[in-house]
């Protein structure tokens, strides 16, 4: 894990596939959801962690990103967080059966989450944690960790990169400021002219 400086910009450190370590189970591609070792059952319970990232956060914001959970059925799969001492539950994920959805944790009110963003915030999860021999399985897409609002947007699906969030503007965009720009420089030409 790299450590990150957080500035006054807001930050988003983001787990998928492409930085798995050897015990995370990020799924490479959509076409893979159903396969081993990614798809996994309630005796494959597994963790990872974010980047360290230093600063101080007025908003730390986790969003999971799953396939097929199906908690309307009973499935609970809950997601715990290392408060620095010991695991503290922060709820489980939502979703509905075969989709890719984000959960949502608004982490920001826990004391000891600024510190955990600053050492990694490491996260674990617990598959269908009744343990009622169901069968729920679940895939996870990416993981995002949204600082003061986080610089890029991200979907669901595994393999599609995030986007920023910087607002750069459009060509279309650019055309207009250029005309009215012009319009006001001839404008003014215009009532100089006439002044003469």
């Amino acid at each position: 894990m790299s450590a990150t400086t957080a500035g006054a910009a807001p930050i988003t450190d983001v787990k998928e596939y492409a930085n798995n370590t050897a015990t995370e189970y990020f799924v490479d591609a959509d076409a893979n959801k159903y396969n081993a070792p990614y798809y996994r059952d309630q005796d494959e319970d597994w963790g990872y962690a974010h980047g360290a990232v230093a600063g101080t956060f007025n908003s730390i914001v986790l969003e999971i990103s799953a396939f097929d959970v199906d908690l309307d059925a009973g499935e609970l799969d809950d997601i715990s967080i290392f408060d620095g001492t010991s695991w503290v539950s922060v709820g489980s994920l939502g979703g509905g059966n075969d989709i890719w959805a984000f959960s949502t944790f608004d982490l920001t009110s826990f004391a000891w989450a600024q510190s955990q963003v600053n050492a990694g915030l490491q996260v674990r999860m617990d598959i269908d944690r009744i343990t009622d021999d169901l069968g729920w399985m679940v895939t996870l897409g990416k993981s995002t960790l949204s600082l003061d609002g986080g610089d890029q947007r991200c979907v669901p699906q595994p393999g599609v990169p995030c986007g920023s969030t910087s607002r750069v503007p459009e060509p279309a965009s650019m055309a207009l400021v250029g005309l009215a720009l012009s319009g006001f420089g001839l404008r003014r030409l215009k009532s100089k002219a006439s002044a003469k």
